[in-house]
């Protein structure tokens, strides 16, 4: 399955070979890879040197290595917790603005709602108007945090529109901005203008509207712009210590 490599650049081609071997799918999530003895014959290296190159793959969130009888190196499902935890880090210091941030969604969440339009299956449907309703429960029932709903429907959306690129940046920086602003923006008017917004975006995409379903996102990003905007030089600085 693997080839020998030259010991000078052991560790290096061993985790360039076992990446190549996970991205082509002979390794799928939650499959173990070969034992270190096994790889370590394979490659023609010493146990210790495949130990290193796996302790880089789990470094890297590629794998997640288990103790123990039925312990070994586990192919991990991808993970974006190191693109979070690097906008998190530009953030706080001061790369980069929840402003910033809040225009990068406009251009990225505009074009996932027009795809969705395009290619939403029926399950994706129904994902987007259970979220839309989950939400419309929530407020009549008095609950202020909607929030998490929002979230729910933005990653339905990102969901449908099936591009994978997409998909994961919009679920790298919601989470994001999510936490930070459920403790400073939840007002009753953002949840209305959030819960008419979705319903007619939801509306748009169901008729396969792209155009209509892109206007109406970039009117949604607007509005929750021009709040984060009002924030500048005035809790700003708390936003950016609480992300």
């Amino acid at each position: 399955m693997f080839e020998r490599v030259r010991v000078t650049r052991a560790s290096e081609d061993v985790v360039e070979q076992v990446k190549s071997a996970i991205f082509s799918g002979r390794f799928s999530p939650g499959e173990r890879l070969p034992s270190e003895r096994e790889m370590a014959e394979q490659f023609g290296l010493s146990r210790m040197t495949i130990r290193d190159a796996l302790r880089i793959l789990e470094s890297a969130g590629m794998v997640e290595i288990k103790l123990g009888a039925a312990g070994g190196a586990f192919v991990r499902e991808p993970n974006l917790d190191p693109f979070h935890n690097s906008l998190s880090s530009m953030l706080r210091f001061k790369k980069a603005t929840i402003l910033e941030l809040a225009e990068a969604r406009k251009i990225v969440e505009t074009a996932t709602a027009e795809l969705a339009a395009q290619r939403a299956t029926a399950e994706d449907l129904e994902a987007l108007r259970r979220a839309v309703d989950s939400a419309k429960i929530a407020r009549e029932e008095g609950d202020p945090h909607y929030m998490p709903h929002s979230v729910d429907f933005h990653v339905a959306l990102a969901r449908a529109a099936r591009n994978h690129v997409l998909n994961l940046t919009v679920n790298s920086f919601r989470t994001l901005l999510a936490n930070v602003l459920e403790k400073l923006l939840p007002t009753p008017d953002m949840a209305e203008r959030a819960l008419h917004d979705h319903w007619e975006i939801y509306k748009a995409v169901e008729a396969r509207d792209g155009a209509k379903a892109r206007r109406l996102m970039a009117e949604h990003l607007s509005y929750f712009e021009d709040k984060v905007r009002a924030l500048e030089g005035t809790d700003f600085k708390r936003l950016r210590s609480d992300v």
